[in-house]
């Protein structure tokens, strides 16, 4: 009970205003540069998400939200699969339930907060939640070929994302500054964390992407949730709680599919 005490205090003051917009200024800073052979070492970034000289990178933040050289990834385009959107660990997946609820580490929250729509029917509808730590690739991608519209933003808040916030914040991702975005008939929803309006979208509204193309960025800390609507999936069979998935690698395939 302490700790939640501690930490809520803590990341109240984080979250707010002042705080961010110095976190966004020095992390932005030319001098910030000098912290990413640190921040490599420390978070234990892979090699293989880094395609420039750490020189050629202007600051940390220009180093966090660096592209990736894509030429080795099969984006597989079959109309049927979604695959992970990002680099990033699976902190939860499964069903929705007749309430319009899901659940993350045991805490239940509302789709329909999350959205910003009480008028959906979530019959037969999924979700999944990645987490992307300090040391994953931080753009994200389509995870299937088809039109993708943003529909709103929601949430004034940048509380962290990791696995405390999620313990001791209530209603975390329904507070954070986030996305929602339109995918065929599902929803795409990146949430961005300690930093205000973290989330940039690189694709113009209502364009057709092909599964693997980018949708966007974060500037600081992120997730991702996914929810499948209306719908039959079957999971991968590699699909875990806590474990790490790459981008471009098989999430669920659909089954029946009553859009």
């Amino acid at each position: 009970m302490l700790k939640k005490i501690v930490y809520k205090s803590w990341t109240s003051v984080l979250k707010m205003s002042f705080f961010a917009k110095c976190a966004d200024k020095l992390t932005g800073s030319k001098w910030s540069s000098k912290l990413i052979p640190w921040y490599i070492k420390h978070y234990q970034v892979s090699e293989t998400t880094i395609n420039r000289p750490l020189a050629e990178y202007n600051s940390l933040q220009d180093f966090f939200t660096r592209k990736m050289d894509l030429s080795s990834i099969e984006f597989k385009q079959k109309d049927n699969l979604y695959i992970s959107p990002v680099e990033a660990k699976v902190k939860d997946f499964g069903e929705i339930t007749p309430d319009k609820k899901f659940f993350i580490k045991d805490n239940y929250y509302s789709l329909i907060e999350l959205l910003g729509d009480d008028t959906l029917d979530t019959s037969n509808s999924h979700f999944i939640i990645l987490y992307l730590s300090p040391k994953n690739y931080h753009r994200f991608h389509a995870p299937i070929t088809g039109q993708y519209s943003m529909l709103r933003k929601l949430g004034k808040s940048s509380y962290p994302v990791n696995d405390a916030a999620t313990t001791y914040i209530d209603g975390l991702f329904t507070k954070n500054h986030r996305g929602v975005y339109q995918m065929n008939d599902d929803f795409y929803v990146p949430v961005g964390a300690l930093n205000i309006n973290s989330i940039q979208e690189t694709f113009e509204n209502g364009m057709t992407l092909a599964a693997g193309e980018e949708l966007g960025y974060f500037n600081f800390g992120s997730t991702v949730v996914l929810f499948f609507m209306n719908k039959t999936i079957e999971w991968s069979k590699d699909i875990e709680k806590e474990k790490s998935i790459n981008l471009g690698d098989d999430i669920a395939t659909i089954i029946f599919d009553r859009g």
